[in-house]
């Protein structure tokens, strides 16, 4: 492990440990960071989407942006004011771009889809090209990461159109962040006195590109390979058909996820990212992409998710002072501790503990 990888898997760590059910979203911000692409969190507010954004921005030392979006934004608040001295000597129009978008290695983009559309056309050079233009001034911008948030996808909010798809499209990896669902979750949410992550590192954007040109360097281990390629056909059976341009970046995507695991290739386990990527219609093709690509590229780990997912259903479901449905509850948490026995790997070690405490708990509940 090179001292980037340390760096990246230490802040991983800190990072999931105290933003409560948000292992997935870290995974993701960070794979987009080594990647130099960008991230979209869609979820209602009080979800943890800005708490992660902001310490990742206290991790990164280096010129930042952060602003909530309205259709009253104006340009001067992202790209900077015009310039009046360039503007009256020489009758040209430019910005002051020092401390906005254009001189930003990390970008925040809050409600990003409610901004006007002065602003989404010169954003979308900016994130896709990492180029700044005003009249005849032209800016090279050192982003490396843009993360937007938004309360709803694009295709839901009124005069969603050809730039909010354009937008859309701009971010690589996206995802619907939910409230928290587990009960031992939602037991720290309330009687934790702090959830602040700690961390103990920050990065620069110099050990960025390190990270991503060691991340590019990853080799693919054939199975792999024929993994990414049957996970495409299936998703076209499906009528989920990514463009050749997100298809390329997908390769990117899960070296940079197998570098952020350490790995020294990538394996087919390493895909499990793509179900963030290979979709386009936010309706149903993200729960039909994540059922493909956990079928073709980690089995294992799609068991554990659906066996939890049962275990919180059971939980949810029963009324722990109604001694018949306890018991009932009780047998089929059972049957659930014994699946999640036959199957290998940490995470399944972790599921079973916890269903195992959901059960222990449960028989306490019937004997009081």
């Amino acid at each position: 492990m090179s001292s980037v990888q340390a760096k990246f898997n230490a802040t991983r760590r800190e990072l999931a440990s105290s933003i409560i059910e948000r292992d997935q979203e870290v995974d993701l911000v960070l794979t987009a960071m080594v990647a130099q692409e960008h991230v979209l969190l869609v979820g209602p507010p009080g979800t943890g989407k800005s708490m992660l954004v902001d310490q990742l921005a206290k991790w990164l030392h280096a010129e930042k942006l952060s602003v909530l979006l309205t259709k009253f934004t104006d340009p001067s608040e992202i790209f900077g004011p015009i310039d009046i001295v360039a503007m009256t000597k020489e009758r040209a129009t430019k910005r002051v771009v020092d401390g906005y978008a254009p001189t930003s290695t990390f970008i925040f983009l809050d409600e990003c889809f409610k901004a006007s559309s002065a602003i989404l056309n010169t954003m979308l050079t900016l994130l896709n090209e990492r180029k700044f233009r005003c009249g005849k001034q032209e800016v090279d911008c050192p982003l490396k990461l843009c993360v937007g948030a938004s309360n709803e996808w694009p295709g839901s909010q009124e005069g969603s159109g050809v730039e909010l798809g354009a937008l859309f499209d701009r971010f690589l990896f996206r995802k619907t962040v939910r409230p928290i669902a587990m009960e031992k979750s939602l037991h720290r949410l309330l009687w934790d006195t702090d959830l602040t992550p700690k961390l103990s590192t920050s990065i620069t954007p110099a050990e960025i590109d390190q990270a991503s040109a060691e991340a590019a360097a990853l080799p693919w281990k054939p199975e792999a390979q024929e993994a990414f390629q049957t996970i495409h056909r299936e998703a076209k059976r499906e009528g989920i058909i990514p463009g050749d341009r997100r298809l390329r970046k997908a390769v990117k995507a899960a070296q940079a996820f197998a570098w952020l695991n350490a790995a020294s290739e990538v394996e087919p386990e390493h895909l499990e990212v793509l179900s963030h990527v290979l979709w386009d219609d936010p309706a149903e093709q993200p729960k039909k992409i994540a059922e493909i690509v956990g079928k073709i590229a980690n089995p294992s780990a799609m068991a554990v998710n659906g066996l939890l997912s049962e275990c919180e259903q059971i939980l949810g479901d029963t009324d722990r002072k109604d001694t018949a449905k306890a018991v009932a509850a009780i047998k089929k948490l059972t049957n659930v501790a014994n699946e999640l026995k036959k199957l290998s790997g940490p995470k399944a070690a972790q599921a079973k503990a916890y269903v195992d405490e959901q059960l222990k708990k449960m028989k306490l509940a019937m004997l009081a």
